[in-house]
């Protein structure tokens, strides 16, 4: 089974999170979409839950969001994993790049992390260069999308993008060509804090789990 969660923002205290960890079995997997924030801030707790989290000995993989350390997510070794490129944190535990397809139990999931954040982050000091798709990575999200038929089973992103005046260009473009041109089932995505299904195609996801077979 996999299961779908977003946005910890580095806390421990993301009680499905714990539960996965607790049934997990061997074949399960899983995904969180985006916002894990690994090394993202110079705290105790933030380094505390970085140490945890690389601790894990449950399968996870994960899209970056806008809040991350990408230095840090790069600093990880590249492998090829499910028919896409990863970093390797742990034996258990994988980055997904941006603009890949990924076939995990006969479905497919393309996946781009990744998107804008509001200027009060880089005032924080919380902001690190890397967090809008480039072009070139839109550009391999196309041309894999086109590999495999215009077709997936499911699209996962941090942001489902929408034109206004926070929006990441590339990612926005991205968005329009995947609704434009893709077949899919459903769309998941993060970003916004909240369980809801925005129709029956597109569901955000956070803290309240949901459920592949």
């Amino acid at each position: 089974m996999i299961w779908l969660l977003s946005d910890p923002h580095g806390t421990m205290d993301f009680p499905w999170m714990h539960e996965y960890l607790r049934r997990a079995g061997d074949d399960d997997w899983l995904f969180i979409l985006g916002d894990v924030c690994l090394s993202f801030e110079k705290t105790e707790e933030n380094r505390a839950f970085t140490k945890w989290f690389l601790s894990l000995e449950k399968n996870v993989a994960f899209l970056d969001g806008n809040h991350e350390n990408f230095a840090y997510l790069d600093s990880f070794p590249e492998e090829e994993w499910r028919g896409g490129k990863v970093h390797r944190l742990t034996p258990h535990i994988v980055h997904m790049e941006r603009g890949y397809v990924f076939t995990l139990g006969g479905r497919s999931f393309f996946a781009c992390g990744g998107c804008r954040s509001s200027a009060k982050w880089a005032e924080m000091g919380l902001y690190y260069e890397g967090e809008e798709p480039t072009q070139e990575e839109c550009a391999r999200g196309r041309e894999n999308l086109t590999a495999h038929g215009m077709r997936v089973d499911y699209v996962l992103t941090h942001k489902y993008e929408t034109d206004g005046p926070k929006a990441t260009e590339t990612l926005l473009a991205l968005t329009r060509f995947i609704e434009e041109n893709v077949t899919y089932s459903r769309w998941y995505y993060g970003h916004n804090h909240r369980s809801r299904a925005a129709d029956e195609k597109h569901v955000c996801v956070y803290d309240t789990p949901v459920f592949l077979p």
